[in-house]
């Protein structure tokens, strides 16, 4: 095919007439004209292909002649073309013998005689063909560079003529007069077809789908078919018993990841921020499951077993939970709660202090407080509520707790200790009492029991004699009084000593605001009006007093007072206990005029 032809295709008309064309050659091909001769058998290849390039030619020149007659500007462009289509001719020799040529020699050996080549017609007349030689030479052109990114370059020629608009509009209206070409449908589908608008066009998905489309219309329109209320009731129902079941399968796991999520925020308080604090009492030998118990009474945290399970995987062992009052949030989660009943809590940071012989809880728990050891309110609920009986004896033997102001009075050896800031009353009362219960030897509960005395009945009067006697060497004097005085209840019924006064007074008045509480403890603690000794001792003795109170001096003494300068006047009986008070009355005039 031409180059010529190959720019035809870029029109329609065009085209067309090139198939007209090779239609016509065909036709010549197959009813051949009756006076063309027959062909010589042996005719060289050059004229044949010069031949058909003779016959292509007239008949485009034929094409273009009827082209022309139609219309002009079709005319003009079959000129255009013939003139680019004439093929030029060929530099081929003619077929001459040469010189040098070998000579045919017969079959049988002998020497023909040569004779030159004679381009002898035939009998039947031919057309007269141009010769090569009388073709123009053109000179050679030089060989054009591989094409590449930097020379290439697009050339057609015709083109701007060729599709012009001047060109084009006749074109166009004579194929919409004569109702040719495969594309001319295409338009008014396209315009029928097409939504003017977005609301159109989603009518155009929803509904115009229904409508018969050309070809691949009717495959679109059932897939993109909307079912109807009564299809879609019809399917429901008869898939009621899956649908059934699979509605019961989504609850059910629904239902278990909501459990699951929840069993987990009670281990690791994911989605728990609260920050409100909850006083927990862990009562002596509790276990795993009583702890747990006590949380889940506390709304500390809410699947009780999941978290039994939980602690049984971890192995929580149930024998070191520490007894006390401990202050737990929900966001802690229920293995550091569990960590903290077993540890008391403790920060980096210590105090040390230190406690004097003769202080009573109040000033304990005041200087706790004043130093942030732990908070006063805490002691004092620790102190009611905490049960520590279960791992201290002597705890355990007291008598009348109920009716005590302070239950550990007396027990709170008085001593120097290191505290961390912050830290657990429980294990700062264990401090305490663990260091009672190391003061507190065998020696001393032998005598306790020789003297038939118990041990809150030693540290009873201790605490009494504590506050009684100035110094060392009084104590024993002191302690030696009130023996024979409680030996000799039927004489002596009450000790009648002014330190259980001053400690109703001062501690306990200042606590109390009931004023048949406070006469009840009054009945309680005060040795003018209760027989033999108080409910309770009155401070924290210390081991001089105590040691006092176990070994007291022997005589027969029933009566001590104190001048100013705390000289201590001991009397066997009344009237020398008249004399004493005398004496102590003038010295005390004397110190006063002195001072």
């Amino acid at each position: 095919m031409r180059d010529d032809d190959l720019r035809n295709f870029f029109d329609e008309d065009a085209y067309n007439e090139l198939l007209a064309e090779y239609a016509e050659r065909d036709q010549k091909k197959k009813t051949p004209e009756p006076d063309e001769p027959a062909r010589a058998p042996h005719r060289s290849a050059a004229p044949q292909q010069e031949t058909r390039r003779v016959e292509r030619r007239a008949a485009s020149e034929r094409a273009a002649q009827r082209r022309a007659a139609e219309t002009p500007a079709a005319s003009a462009r079959a000129a255009s073309r013939q003139s680019a289509a004439r093929p030029r001719q060929s530099r081929v020799p003619a077929p001459e013998q040469s010189a040098s040529a070998p000579r045919r020699t017969p079959q049988n050996g002998q020497a023909s005689q040569s004779r030159p080549l004679q381009n002898t017609q035939p009998e039947h007349s031919r057309p007269a063909y141009p010769r090569i030689d009388d073709a123009p030479i053109r000179p050679l052109e030089p060989a054009k560079p591989p094409l590449s990114k930097e020379n290439f370059k697009l050339d057609i020629q015709g083109l701007d003529e060729e599709f012009s608009p001047a060109t084009r509009r006749p074109r166009r209206a004579e194929r919409g007069q004569q109702g040719a070409g495969a594309f001319s449908a295409f338009p008014e589908i396209i315009k029928k077809r097409a939504p003017q608008s977005a609301k159109d066009g989603a009518e155009f998905i929803a509904h115009d789908v229904r409508e018969p489309l050309p070809d691949g219309g009717a495959v679109a329109a059932k897939r993109f078919r909307v079912p109807s209320k009564a299809e879609l009731k019809a399917f429901f129902i008869q898939n009621k018993k899956t649908w059934i079941i699979l509605g019961i399968c989504v609850a059910v796991a629904i239902f278990l990841s909501i459990y699951t999520i929840s069993c987990i925020n009670d281990v690791l308080a994911i989605n728990r921020d609260s920050e409100t604090i909850v006083t927990v009492s862990i009562p002596a030998d509790a276990d795993t499951r009583t702890v747990l118990k006590i949380l889940k009474d506390n709304d500390l945290i809410e699947h009780r077993f999941f978290c039994e399970a939980v602690a049984s995987i971890m192995r929580f062992r149930d024998d070191n939970y520490l007894t006390g009052i401990y202050y737990v949030t929900a966001s802690m989660g229920v293995e550091k709660m569990l960590s903290t009943f077993k540890v008391a809590p403790t920060t980096g940071e210590t105090v040390t202090l230190t406690f004097p012989e003769g202080y009573t809880v109040d000033q304990i728990v005041a200087k706790l407080a004043e130093y942030e050891v732990c908070s006063a309110d805490v002691m004092y609920q620790t102190m009611r509520e905490v049960d520590f009986s279960s791992e201290y004896s002597f705890i355990q033997e007291m008598d009348d707790k109920e009716d005590r102001f302070r239950m550990l009075e007396g027990y709170l050896y008085p001593d120097t200790y290191e505290f961390y800031i912050g830290e657990n009353p429980s294990s700062v009362i264990r401090k305490f009492l663990n260091n009672f219960q190391k003061k507190w030897t065998e020696e001393y509960a032998k005598q306790a029991a020789a003297l038939n005395m118990t041990v809150d009945d030693v540290i009873t009067l201790a605490s009494i004699i504590q506050k009684e006697a100035y110094g060392e060497d009084q104590s024993p004097l002191v302690s030696s009084v009130l023996h024979n005085r409680l030996d000799n209840s039927g004489l002596y019924p009450s000790l009648q000593c002014d330190s259980t006064t001053e400690y109703i007074n001062e501690y306990i008045a200042a606590s109390v605001t009931d004023a048949a509480e406070l006469s009840r403890y009054t009945d309680l603690y005060s040795s003018y009006r209760c027989a033999g000794l108080p409910v309770g001792a009155i401070c924290n003795p210390g081991d001089d007093a105590i040691n006092a109170a176990l070994f007291p001096a022997d005589t027969n003494y029933y009566f001590f007072a104190h001048d100013v300068n705390r000289k201590l006047y001991l009397a066997r009986n009344d009237s020398e206990r008249r004399q004493n008070n005398l004496t102590i009355l003038t010295v005390n005039r004397q110190a006063e005029e002195e001072g």
